[in-house]
Protein backbone atom coordinates (compact mmCIF):
# COMPACT_ATOMS: atom_id res chain seq x y z
CA UNK A 1 0.00 0.00 0.00
CA UNK A 2 0.83 3.75 -1.31
CA UNK A 3 -0.30 6.61 0.62
CA UNK A 4 -1.73 9.12 -2.12
CA UNK A 5 -2.86 12.52 -0.91
CA UNK A 6 -5.78 12.06 -3.92
CA UNK A 7 -6.31 15.93 -3.37
CA UNK A 8 -4.94 19.03 -1.49
CA UNK A 9 -8.14 20.28 -0.08
CA UNK A 10 -9.62 19.76 3.40
CA UNK A 11 -11.91 16.01 2.81
CA UNK A 12 -8.63 14.47 2.47
CA UNK A 13 -5.62 13.94 5.16
CA UNK A 14 -2.07 15.46 4.32
CA UNK A 15 0.71 13.07 2.97
CA UNK A 16 2.54 13.47 6.66
CA UNK A 17 -0.23 12.06 8.28
CA UNK A 18 -0.92 9.16 6.02
CA UNK A 19 2.86 8.33 6.45
CA UNK A 20 2.54 8.39 10.22
CA UNK A 21 -0.23 5.99 10.09
CA UNK A 22 1.72 3.78 7.27
CA UNK A 23 5.16 3.68 9.73
CA UNK A 24 2.97 2.56 12.64
CA UNK A 25 1.91 -0.23 10.42
CA UNK A 26 4.74 -1.23 8.94
CA UNK A 27 6.43 -1.55 12.30
CA UNK A 28 3.72 -3.85 14.03
CA UNK A 29 2.39 -1.03 16.36
CA UNK A 30 -0.88 -1.65 15.25
CA UNK A 31 -2.79 -0.21 18.30
CA UNK A 32 -1.04 2.65 17.77
CA UNK A 33 -2.16 2.19 13.73
CA UNK A 34 -5.71 1.38 14.61
CA UNK A 35 -6.32 4.36 16.62
CA UNK A 36 -4.71 6.91 13.50
CA UNK A 37 -6.76 5.05 11.22
CA UNK A 38 -9.88 4.82 12.90
CA UNK A 39 -9.31 8.78 13.39
CA UNK A 40 -8.97 9.30 9.74
CA UNK A 41 -11.10 7.60 8.43
CA UNK A 42 -13.82 9.34 10.72
CA UNK A 43 -12.20 13.01 9.70
CA UNK A 44 -11.44 12.39 6.29
CA UNK A 45 -14.54 9.24 5.36
CA UNK A 46 -13.63 9.55 1.46
CA UNK A 47 -9.42 8.47 2.22
CA UNK A 48 -9.62 5.17 1.11
CA UNK A 49 -6.31 4.71 1.72
CA UNK A 50 -6.86 4.97 5.50
CA UNK A 51 -9.81 2.33 5.05
CA UNK A 52 -7.40 -0.28 3.65
CA UNK A 53 -5.18 0.19 6.05
CA UNK A 54 -7.78 -0.41 8.98
CA UNK A 55 -8.76 -3.05 7.49
CA UNK A 56 -5.29 -4.58 6.74
CA UNK A 57 -5.27 -3.80 10.79
CA UNK A 58 -8.52 -5.93 11.23
CA UNK A 59 -7.36 -8.64 9.89
CA UNK A 60 -3.72 -8.76 10.79
CA UNK A 61 -5.27 -8.57 14.27
CA UNK A 62 -7.37 -11.53 13.72
CA UNK A 63 -10.73 -9.97 13.18
CA UNK A 64 -11.17 -11.24 10.16
CA UNK A 65 -14.60 -10.19 9.23
CA UNK A 66 -14.34 -6.88 10.35
CA UNK A 67 -11.32 -7.03 7.87
CA UNK A 68 -13.38 -8.06 5.19
CA UNK A 69 -16.16 -5.29 5.94
CA UNK A 70 -13.95 -2.34 6.04
CA UNK A 71 -12.61 -3.81 2.33
CA UNK A 72 -16.38 -3.64 1.11
CA UNK A 73 -16.78 -0.19 2.35
CA UNK A 74 -13.32 0.71 0.37
CA UNK A 75 -14.64 -0.60 -2.51
CA UNK A 76 -18.03 0.75 -1.98
CA UNK A 77 -15.86 3.93 -1.81
CA UNK A 78 -13.76 3.79 -4.71
CA UNK A 79 -15.57 1.06 -7.02
CA UNK A 80 -12.18 1.51 -9.48
CA UNK A 81 -9.36 1.40 -7.15
CA UNK A 82 -8.02 -2.59 -8.56
CA UNK A 83 -5.73 -2.84 -5.44
CA UNK A 84 -9.61 -2.79 -3.08
CA UNK A 85 -10.94 -5.52 -5.18
CA UNK A 86 -7.99 -7.30 -4.99
CA UNK A 87 -7.35 -7.08 -1.02
CA UNK A 88 -10.72 -8.27 -0.86
CA UNK A 89 -10.72 -11.30 -2.99
CA UNK A 90 -6.97 -12.45 -0.73
CA UNK A 91 -9.47 -11.68 2.50
CA UNK A 92 -11.83 -13.97 0.76
CA UNK A 93 -9.55 -16.68 -0.30
CA UNK A 94 -7.86 -17.35 3.27
CA UNK A 95 -11.89 -17.79 4.70
CA UNK A 96 -12.19 -20.16 1.80
CA UNK A 97 -14.77 -18.23 0.06
CA UNK A 98 -13.16 -19.40 -3.43
CA UNK A 99 -15.91 -17.99 -5.59
CA UNK A 100 -16.54 -14.74 -4.00
CA UNK A 101 -12.74 -14.06 -3.99
CA UNK A 102 -12.65 -15.26 -8.22
CA UNK A 103 -14.93 -12.55 -8.63
CA UNK A 104 -13.10 -10.24 -6.70
CA UNK A 105 -9.88 -10.89 -8.73
CA UNK A 106 -11.32 -10.66 -11.73
CA UNK A 107 -12.42 -7.39 -10.73
CA UNK A 108 -9.07 -6.34 -9.82
CA UNK A 109 -8.06 -7.68 -13.10
CA UNK A 110 -10.65 -6.07 -15.29
CA UNK A 111 -9.45 -2.41 -13.60
CA UNK A 112 -5.44 -3.42 -14.00
CA UNK A 113 -4.73 -5.85 -16.27
CA UNK A 114 -0.64 -5.45 -16.25
CA UNK A 115 -0.68 -5.88 -12.58
CA UNK A 116 0.99 -10.06 -12.10
CA UNK A 117 -0.34 -10.00 -8.06
CA UNK A 118 -3.74 -9.73 -9.56
CA UNK A 119 -3.29 -12.74 -11.91
CA UNK A 120 -1.56 -14.43 -9.66
CA UNK A 121 -3.74 -14.41 -6.57
CA UNK A 122 -6.76 -14.97 -9.34
CA UNK A 123 -4.58 -18.35 -10.35
CA UNK A 124 -4.36 -19.06 -6.80
CA UNK A 125 -8.05 -19.65 -6.61
CA UNK A 126 -8.45 -21.68 -9.70
CA UNK A 127 -5.61 -24.21 -8.02
CA UNK A 128 -7.60 -24.56 -5.05
CA UNK A 129 -11.13 -24.64 -7.09
CA UNK A 130 -9.54 -27.74 -9.43
CA UNK A 131 -9.15 -25.46 -12.21
CA UNK A 132 -5.42 -26.06 -13.06
CA UNK A 133 -5.21 -25.14 -16.84
CA UNK A 134 -7.02 -21.84 -16.42
CA UNK A 135 -4.64 -21.54 -12.72
CA UNK A 136 -1.99 -22.04 -15.38
CA UNK A 137 -2.64 -19.45 -17.91
CA UNK A 138 -3.16 -16.77 -14.48
CA UNK A 139 0.34 -18.17 -13.64
CA UNK A 140 1.91 -17.79 -17.14
CA UNK A 141 0.55 -14.44 -17.51
CA UNK A 142 2.21 -13.22 -14.26
CA UNK A 143 5.66 -14.17 -15.05
CA UNK A 144 5.06 -12.27 -18.38
CA UNK A 145 4.60 -9.65 -17.16
CA UNK A 146 7.49 -9.85 -14.40
CA UNK A 147 9.36 -12.61 -15.63
CA UNK A 148 10.56 -12.85 -11.96
CA UNK A 149 7.69 -13.39 -10.28
CA UNK A 150 9.40 -16.79 -7.99
CA UNK A 151 6.31 -17.62 -6.54
CA UNK A 152 4.73 -17.74 -9.73
CA UNK A 153 7.23 -20.08 -10.58
CA UNK A 154 6.60 -21.78 -7.19
CA UNK A 155 3.04 -22.40 -8.25
CA UNK A 156 3.02 -23.14 -12.07
CA UNK A 157 5.88 -25.92 -10.90
CA UNK A 158 2.84 -27.27 -8.23
CA UNK A 159 0.76 -27.10 -11.20
CA UNK A 160 2.53 -29.16 -13.25
CA UNK A 161 3.52 -31.81 -10.56
CA UNK A 162 -0.88 -32.05 -9.79
CA UNK A 163 -0.46 -32.74 -13.84
CA UNK A 164 1.97 -35.53 -13.78
CA UNK A 165 4.39 -33.29 -16.04
CA UNK A 166 7.23 -33.56 -13.97
CA UNK A 167 10.17 -32.36 -15.90
CA UNK A 168 8.24 -29.37 -16.26
CA UNK A 169 7.73 -29.31 -12.73
CA UNK A 170 11.20 -29.65 -11.94
CA UNK A 171 12.07 -27.11 -14.12
CA UNK A 172 9.35 -24.66 -12.56
CA UNK A 173 10.93 -25.15 -9.14
CA UNK A 174 14.66 -24.67 -10.36
CA UNK A 175 13.78 -21.14 -11.63
CA UNK A 176 12.18 -20.37 -8.37
CA UNK A 177 15.35 -21.38 -6.90
CA UNK A 178 17.06 -19.69 -9.23
CA UNK A 179 15.25 -16.13 -9.03
CA UNK A 180 15.18 -16.68 -5.08
CA UNK A 181 17.63 -19.06 -3.65
CA UNK A 182 16.80 -18.70 -0.23
CA UNK A 183 13.27 -19.87 -0.89
CA UNK A 184 12.47 -22.89 1.18
CA UNK A 185 8.78 -24.02 0.15
CA UNK A 186 10.71 -24.43 -3.70
CA UNK A 187 13.52 -26.31 -2.24
CA UNK A 188 10.64 -29.01 -0.37
CA UNK A 189 8.63 -28.55 -3.63
CA UNK A 190 11.72 -29.70 -5.54
CA UNK A 191 12.60 -32.14 -3.12
CA UNK A 192 8.43 -33.97 -3.50
CA UNK A 193 8.96 -33.75 -7.45
CA UNK A 194 12.48 -35.88 -7.18
CA UNK A 195 10.97 -38.22 -5.42
CA UNK A 196 7.75 -38.79 -7.41
CA UNK A 197 10.54 -39.48 -9.78
CA UNK A 198 12.47 -41.71 -7.52
CA UNK A 199 15.79 -39.98 -7.49
CA UNK A 200 15.59 -40.28 -3.93
CA UNK A 201 19.65 -38.90 -3.07
CA UNK A 202 18.53 -35.73 -5.01
CA UNK A 203 15.26 -35.49 -2.63
CA UNK A 204 16.86 -35.83 0.67
CA UNK A 205 19.66 -33.19 -0.94
CA UNK A 206 16.54 -30.43 -1.19
CA UNK A 207 14.78 -31.20 1.32
CA UNK A 208 17.68 -30.86 4.01
CA UNK A 209 18.74 -27.48 2.16
CA UNK A 210 14.97 -26.12 2.99
CA UNK A 211 15.65 -27.06 6.58
CA UNK A 212 18.95 -25.11 6.73
CA UNK A 213 16.83 -22.20 5.28
CA UNK A 214 13.83 -22.59 7.10
CA UNK A 215 14.38 -24.62 10.85
CA UNK A 216 11.32 -24.98 11.74
CA UNK A 217 9.96 -26.14 8.73
CA UNK A 218 8.00 -29.34 9.81
CA UNK A 219 6.99 -30.64 6.04
CA UNK A 220 10.48 -30.86 4.94
CA UNK A 221 11.81 -32.95 7.97
CA UNK A 222 8.76 -35.19 8.03
CA UNK A 223 9.49 -35.93 4.16
CA UNK A 224 13.37 -35.92 5.14
CA UNK A 225 11.98 -39.01 7.46
CA UNK A 226 9.94 -40.61 5.15
CA UNK A 227 13.22 -41.16 2.92
CA UNK A 228 15.87 -41.90 5.54
CA UNK A 229 13.97 -44.50 7.64
CA UNK A 230 13.18 -42.43 10.18
CA UNK A 231 9.81 -43.35 11.89
CA UNK A 232 8.55 -40.42 13.77
CA UNK A 233 5.44 -41.09 15.94
CA UNK A 234 2.78 -38.82 13.71
CA UNK A 235 3.54 -36.27 11.66
CA UNK A 236 3.34 -32.36 11.77
CA UNK A 237 -0.37 -31.17 12.03
CA UNK A 238 0.46 -28.08 10.13
CA UNK A 239 1.91 -30.55 7.38
CA UNK A 240 -1.42 -32.56 7.48
CA UNK A 241 -3.89 -29.37 8.30
CA UNK A 242 -1.99 -27.74 4.93
CA UNK A 243 -2.17 -30.52 3.12
CA UNK A 244 -5.92 -31.03 2.99
CA UNK A 245 -6.44 -27.56 3.26
CA UNK A 246 -5.05 -27.41 0.10
CA UNK A 247 -6.82 -30.54 -1.59
CA UNK A 248 -10.65 -29.51 -0.12
CA UNK A 249 -12.01 -28.15 -3.33
CA UNK A 250 -10.97 -31.29 -5.44
CA UNK A 251 -10.94 -33.67 -2.46
CA UNK A 252 -13.87 -35.97 -3.23
CA UNK A 253 -13.79 -35.64 -7.42
CA UNK A 254 -9.95 -36.96 -7.10
CA UNK A 255 -10.10 -39.67 -4.55
CA UNK A 256 -13.99 -41.23 -5.22
CA UNK A 257 -14.05 -40.71 -9.29
CA UNK A 258 -9.93 -40.96 -10.13
CA UNK A 259 -8.59 -42.79 -7.49
CA UNK A 260 -11.71 -45.66 -6.74
CA UNK A 261 -12.17 -44.54 -3.15
CA UNK A 262 -14.97 -46.73 -1.80
CA UNK A 263 -14.13 -47.32 1.78
CA UNK A 264 -16.86 -45.02 3.20
CA UNK A 265 -19.48 -46.83 1.50
CA UNK A 266 -17.90 -50.70 2.18
CA UNK A 267 -17.83 -50.24 6.05
CA UNK A 268 -21.20 -49.09 6.07
CA UNK A 269 -22.49 -52.12 4.45
CA UNK A 270 -20.32 -53.75 7.47
CA UNK A 271 -21.62 -51.89 10.10
CA UNK A 272 -25.06 -51.64 8.91
CA UNK A 273 -24.71 -55.99 8.39
CA UNK A 274 -23.35 -56.24 12.01
CA UNK A 275 -26.06 -54.29 13.73
CA UNK A 276 -28.51 -55.76 15.80
CA UNK A 277 -30.41 -52.85 16.09
CA UNK A 278 -32.42 -50.34 13.93
CA UNK A 279 -30.34 -47.45 14.54
CA UNK A 280 -26.46 -47.14 15.29
CA UNK A 281 -26.53 -44.56 18.01
CA UNK A 282 -24.51 -41.29 18.32
CA UNK A 283 -21.62 -42.03 16.37
CA UNK A 284 -18.52 -39.59 15.87
CA UNK A 285 -16.66 -39.16 12.85
CA UNK A 286 -12.77 -38.91 13.82
CA UNK A 287 -11.18 -37.19 10.95
CA UNK A 288 -14.33 -36.24 9.03
CA UNK A 289 -13.17 -34.08 5.76
CA UNK A 290 -15.62 -33.68 3.52
CA UNK A 291 -18.27 -35.91 4.87
CA UNK A 292 -17.68 -39.44 2.46
CA UNK A 293 -18.57 -41.22 5.43
CA UNK A 294 -21.08 -39.45 6.96
CA UNK A 295 -22.99 -39.20 3.65
CA UNK A 296 -23.36 -42.78 4.13
CA UNK A 297 -24.09 -43.59 7.29
CA UNK A 298 -26.01 -40.53 8.30
CA UNK A 299 -29.47 -42.17 7.84
CA UNK A 300 -28.71 -45.00 10.40
CA UNK A 301 -27.46 -42.58 13.09
CA UNK A 302 -29.00 -41.00 16.20
CA UNK A 303 -26.25 -38.36 15.71
CA UNK A 304 -23.37 -37.98 14.19
CA UNK A 305 -20.50 -35.38 15.17
CA UNK A 306 -17.62 -34.78 12.73
CA UNK A 307 -13.73 -33.76 13.54
CA UNK A 308 -11.15 -32.19 11.30
CA UNK A 309 -8.27 -30.19 11.36
CA UNK A 310 -8.62 -28.91 8.24
CA UNK A 311 -11.17 -25.66 8.00
CA UNK A 312 -11.82 -25.97 4.56
CA UNK A 313 -12.36 -30.09 4.99
CA UNK A 314 -14.52 -28.99 7.09
CA UNK A 315 -15.98 -25.81 4.89
CA UNK A 316 -17.27 -28.47 2.19
CA UNK A 317 -18.94 -30.86 4.82
CA UNK A 318 -20.80 -28.53 6.46
CA UNK A 319 -22.35 -27.55 2.83
CA UNK A 320 -23.47 -30.89 2.90
CA UNK A 321 -25.85 -30.23 6.61
CA UNK A 322 -24.94 -34.03 7.52
CA UNK A 323 -23.50 -33.37 11.12
CA UNK A 324 -25.12 -32.42 14.10
CA UNK A 325 -21.82 -30.39 14.82
CA UNK A 326 -18.72 -29.75 13.36
CA UNK A 327 -15.68 -29.20 15.16
CA UNK A 328 -11.82 -27.55 13.98
CA UNK A 329 -9.47 -29.88 15.77
CA UNK A 330 -6.65 -32.05 15.80
CA UNK A 331 -8.03 -35.78 16.85
CA UNK A 332 -5.61 -36.63 19.90
CA UNK A 333 -6.08 -32.82 21.03
CA UNK A 334 -9.95 -33.41 20.85
CA UNK A 335 -9.88 -36.76 22.58
CA UNK A 336 -7.96 -35.81 25.12
CA UNK A 337 -9.97 -33.13 26.55
CA UNK A 338 -13.32 -34.17 26.39
CA UNK A 339 -15.63 -37.45 27.92
CA UNK A 340 -17.85 -39.14 25.62
CA UNK A 341 -20.96 -41.25 25.13
CA UNK A 342 -20.57 -42.62 21.40
CA UNK A 343 -21.70 -45.91 20.57
CA UNK A 344 -19.13 -45.57 17.23
CA UNK A 345 -16.00 -44.14 16.41
CA UNK A 346 -15.20 -44.38 12.98
CA UNK A 347 -11.70 -43.12 11.64
CA UNK A 348 -11.31 -43.43 8.15
CA UNK A 349 -7.67 -42.65 6.15
CA UNK A 350 -6.98 -40.56 9.00
CA UNK A 351 -4.59 -43.03 11.24
CA UNK A 352 -2.19 -42.87 8.04
CA UNK A 353 -1.16 -39.37 9.09
CA UNK A 354 -1.11 -40.29 13.14
CA UNK A 355 1.64 -43.31 12.99
CA UNK A 356 1.35 -44.23 16.69
CA UNK A 357 -2.17 -45.00 17.78
CA UNK A 358 -1.41 -45.61 21.81
CA UNK A 359 -2.87 -42.40 22.85
CA UNK A 360 -5.93 -42.69 20.39
CA UNK A 361 -6.61 -46.43 21.41
CA UNK A 362 -6.33 -45.07 25.42
CA UNK A 363 -8.48 -42.12 25.28
CA UNK A 364 -11.45 -43.75 23.64
CA UNK A 365 -11.59 -46.69 26.06
CA UNK A 366 -11.40 -44.98 29.02
CA UNK A 367 -12.91 -41.47 28.09
CA UNK A 368 -16.07 -43.21 26.99
CA UNK A 369 -19.13 -43.51 29.77
CA UNK A 370 -20.32 -47.00 27.87
CA UNK A 371 -19.00 -49.76 25.86
CA UNK A 372 -18.65 -49.06 22.22
CA UNK A 373 -16.96 -49.50 18.70
CA UNK A 374 -13.81 -48.06 16.96
CA UNK A 375 -13.73 -48.87 13.30
CA UNK A 376 -10.87 -47.80 11.24
CA UNK A 377 -8.73 -48.01 7.78
CA UNK A 378 -5.11 -48.09 7.97
CA UNK A 379 -2.47 -49.09 5.41
CA UNK A 380 -1.23 -52.36 6.04
CA UNK A 381 2.30 -53.21 6.01
CA UNK A 382 3.62 -57.01 7.07
CA UNK A 383 6.01 -55.80 10.01
CA UNK A 384 5.97 -55.64 13.51
CA UNK A 385 4.42 -51.98 14.35
CA UNK A 386 3.73 -48.96 12.10
CA UNK A 387 6.27 -47.28 9.34
CA UNK A 388 7.08 -44.16 7.58
CA UNK A 389 6.32 -44.45 4.39
CA UNK A 390 8.19 -42.56 1.41
CA UNK A 391 4.96 -41.18 0.68
CA UNK A 392 4.85 -39.44 4.01
CA UNK A 393 1.77 -41.46 5.35
CA UNK A 394 2.61 -44.31 7.91
CA UNK A 395 1.18 -48.18 7.33
CA UNK A 396 0.47 -50.09 10.33
CA UNK A 397 0.85 -54.04 10.75
CA UNK A 398 -1.76 -56.31 12.19
CA UNK A 399 0.21 -57.11 14.76
CA UNK A 400 0.74 -53.66 15.93
CA UNK A 401 -3.39 -53.47 16.33
CA UNK A 402 -3.70 -56.67 17.99
CA UNK A 403 -0.85 -54.95 20.93
CA UNK A 404 -2.80 -52.56 21.36
CA UNK A 405 -6.42 -54.51 21.58
CA UNK A 406 -4.32 -56.74 24.04
CA UNK A 407 -3.08 -53.44 26.10
CA UNK A 408 -6.34 -51.50 26.23
CA UNK A 409 -8.90 -53.85 26.32
CA UNK A 410 -10.59 -53.87 22.60
CA UNK A 411 -11.28 -57.18 20.86
CA UNK A 412 -11.18 -57.18 16.86
CA UNK A 413 -14.55 -58.43 15.88
CA UNK A 414 -13.88 -57.56 12.14
CA UNK A 415 -10.50 -57.24 10.13
CA UNK A 416 -10.13 -57.61 6.50
CA UNK A 417 -7.28 -56.61 3.90
CA UNK A 418 -8.15 -54.89 0.81
CA UNK A 419 -7.56 -52.44 -1.90
CA UNK A 420 -7.93 -48.84 -0.05
CA UNK A 421 -7.74 -46.29 -3.82
CA UNK A 422 -5.17 -45.80 -6.46
CA UNK A 423 -2.55 -43.95 -6.61
CA UNK A 424 0.04 -43.57 -9.31
CA UNK A 425 -2.09 -46.30 -11.31
CA UNK A 426 -1.51 -48.99 -8.32
CA UNK A 427 -3.40 -49.86 -5.83
CA UNK A 428 -2.98 -48.91 -2.15
CA UNK A 429 -2.96 -52.25 0.33
CA UNK A 430 -4.77 -51.16 3.53
CA UNK A 431 -7.34 -52.91 5.94
CA UNK A 432 -10.23 -52.02 7.61
CA UNK A 433 -11.15 -53.17 11.70
CA UNK A 434 -13.92 -52.84 13.66
CA UNK A 435 -12.80 -53.24 17.40
CA UNK A 436 -15.54 -53.46 20.23
CA UNK A 437 -14.60 -52.38 24.04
Amino acid sequence: MNPKNQNSNFEYPSKSQLNILLEHYQNGRFEDAEKVAKNLTQKYPKDIFAWKVLSAIFWQTGRKSQGIEISIKTISLSPNDDEAHSNLGVMLLEQGRLEEAEASLINAISLNSKNPKNHYNLGVILKELGRLKDAKLCYDKAISFEPNYFKAHNNLGDIFRTLGKLEEAKSSFKIAISLQPDYAEAHVNLGAVLVDMERLDEAVFYFKKAISLKPNYSKAKHMLAALTGETTKTAPQEYVESLFDNYAQKFERALVSNLEYKIPKILTEIIIEDSKTNSLGSVIDLGCGTGLFGEEIKKFCDSIIGIDLSKRMLDQAKKKNIYNELIKEDIVTYLSNNYFDFDYFISLDVFIYVGDLSNVFKLIKFRNKKSGKLAFSVENHDGESFFLERSGRYSHSKTYIEDLCERFGYRISYFKKLNLRKEKNQYINGALYILEF
